[in-house]
């Protein structure tokens, strides 16, 4: 379950394979295990790369709609890989925006509980919203919320958004899980709250206990659909993925998320399901303008065309995933320009090099004006795939004459140097409109008007801030279908990044567990996942097979 560090944090991937045959068979989800992974039949027991630090709304736990504990006004529908919809989850209808999409007004559920039995109110949404855009609250989530001025309450079934420019995206912003009002302090820093460790929420679950590196739900008797069939749900914390693939091999656990290299281990295993979901989350490389080599606008083409894109797919990602030239997924339809693709060729980008005044050396690396095309590329040392996609990216640059080394660091390292070296990032943390997508990473006001590593790169170009205003602003889908493709075109023209892939988040199961109950589908998933989203994402709505 991950709710951390929204585009710096990753689970990992694996460094080496482990087998999956001829290990001793799991134990059907009914029997009783010892251990960690002891489980009744209507309980749920998962390991996972990492816990989070907080469960509270304000702080990002629970944005994306689908929280246990914490819900939000809408909810997503699950449509397969594509967009999912938004629709009506503590709201009572569809949000109904004004004529300028300047006012957005929704109204609340009047049928609705927390699981301390108080009522659920337009004043508890207000005061959620509220806390987060107050800049007392240091809520991480607040530059998500940029274009809200204020939230109301008319009566206590309303609630009115008044926003700062017309924004039609909006009701991707009604995410967020709310908490009661009567927990929320005005002003309290977010790290202070009662809520990190103890939220009440709406959901189906409750917290049954957090801590020492386990999180339990417990079924929430007062949830207004019935308590869940699955009546437990306890994710324990397993940095470490191996140790996580055995002890799925072990069967000691109902699932987990593992990085593709083991997730494929388990393929053909006669306990274990390998299931996969779609998802916008990106990885590339920021190209820092404070770098002598990448602040090279030749050298920032000559990287994006010096890239096997598909052949990282297959060697990295062992398939599970696609090649990215943008950030723009082909989910976002007509918004998508097909077109906006870095092809594959490693001599066109020898030859811009060569144009711009990059000179071979009998080493092979290249140099210009006394600088060497040499740097360094930071990721986080407990992610193994962006240490491994960081790996990979380094041998396609050498055949193109860069020197790239590869150093895992601590985020205290890294946050000051992010302007100056290169940073193997992700990102897609809201991906249900192409605006969320983009903004943050492309617009000059950041990262000022946000976290540090957004836009870090520190692109700007006055054609791209109108354009991405443009989208943004725009009410009709013409014209952001428009803008959103010029934005594209000027960043194929101008890439502030090498993006790389978009990954297909991997996820195992014991078959049994799939045997004894009827699922749910995936979700186009975020840059947020782990065993909160894949096959678990709905475990609420699970039922027993007869």
């Amino acid at each position: 379950m991950v709710q951390l560090s929204r585009r710096l944090f990753l689970l990992g991937s694996a460094g080496a394979a482990l087998a999956a045959a001829g290990c001793s068979a799991p134990q059907a989800p009914g029997a009783e295990r010892t251990g960690t992974g002891a489980t009744a039949s209507t309980s749920l027991a998962l390991v996972t790369a990492l816990l989070p630090e907080t469960l509270n709304p304000i702080a990002g736990t629970d944005n994306n709609g689908m929280g246990k504990i914490n819900e939000g006004l809408l909810t997503l529908r699950a449509k397969g890989a594509e967009l999912p919809d938004l629709i009506p989850q503590l709201a009572a209808s569809a949000p109904e925006p004004s004529e300028d999409a300047m006012t957005w007004t929704v109204a609340v559920r009047s049928d609705v509980t927390f699981s301390d039995g108080t009522p659920l109110t337009a004043e508890d949404v207000v005061a959620t919203y509220a806390a987060i855009i107050d800049p007392a609250t240091a809520s991480p989530i607040a530059g998500d919320l940029s274009m809200l001025a204020e939230v109301s309450a008319p009566d206590p079934e309303t609630v009115v958004f008044s926003l700062k420019i017309p924004y039609v995206a909006f009701p991707t912003k009604l995410l967020v899980g709310i908490a009661p009002a009567s927990l929320i302090v005005p002003g309290q820093l977010v790290s202070e709250s009662v809520l990190n460790q103890e939220p009440i929420g709406t959901g189906p679950y409750v917290v049954e206990s957090f801590g020492d590196g386990k999180l339990v739900y417990a079924a929430n008797s007062r949830f207004r659909d019935g308590a869940p069939a699955l009546t437990k749900v306890t994710y324990v914390m397993t940095p470490d993925d191996n140790t996580r693939a055995q002890q799925m091999t072990a069967g000691e656990f109902d699932g987990s998320v593992l990085p593709p290299r083991l997730a494929v281990t388990f393929q053909d295993s006669q306990d274990v399901d390998v299931i996969s979901a779609t998802s916008a989350d990106w990885r590339g490389i920021s190209l820092p303008s404070d770098n002598p080599v990448t602040a090279d606008p030749a050298v920032g083409m000559a990287l994006n065309l010096a890239v096997d894109r598909q052949g990282l797919v297959d060697s990295v990602l062992m398939g599970y995933g696609r090649a990215a030239s943008t950030f723009v997924p082909p989910q976002y339809a007509d918004f998508y320009s097909p077109d906006a693709v870095f092809p594959y060729d490693l001599e066109q980008a020898k030859s811009l090099l060569t144009e711009a005044g990059w000179v071979e050396g009998d080493d092979g690396i290249r140099s210009k004006d006394g600088v060497r095309a040499a740097f360094t590329i930071m990721y986080n040392p407990d992610d193994r795939l962006r240490r491994d996609l960081s790996a990979a990216f380094a041998s396609e640059a050498l055949k193109a004459g860069f020197d790239v080394t590869v150093e895992g660091v601590g985020w205290d390292v890294l946050e000051p140097r992010i302007h100056t070296d290169p940073v193997m990032l992700g990102g897609g943390d809201t991906p249900y409109d192409v605006d969320s997508q983009l903004y943050v990473m492309l617009h000059s006001s950041y990262p000022a008007a946000g976290i540090y590593y957004d836009n870090p790169s520190e692109y700007a170009s006055p054609e791209m801030d109108a354009a991405l205003d443009r989208g943004r602003t725009s009410l009709t889908t013409q014209d952001r279908v428009a803008a959103y493709r010029e934005v594209q075109d000027l960043y194929l023209a101008d890439p502030s990044m090498v993006v790389l892939v978009f990954l297909d988040h991997t996820y195992v199961q014991l078959k049994s567990v799939t045997d004894a109950w009827e699922g749910t589908p995936t979700v186009l998933e975020p840059h947020e996942h782990g065993t909160a989203w894949g096959p678990w994402v709905n475990v609420e709505k699970w039922t027993p097979r007869a």
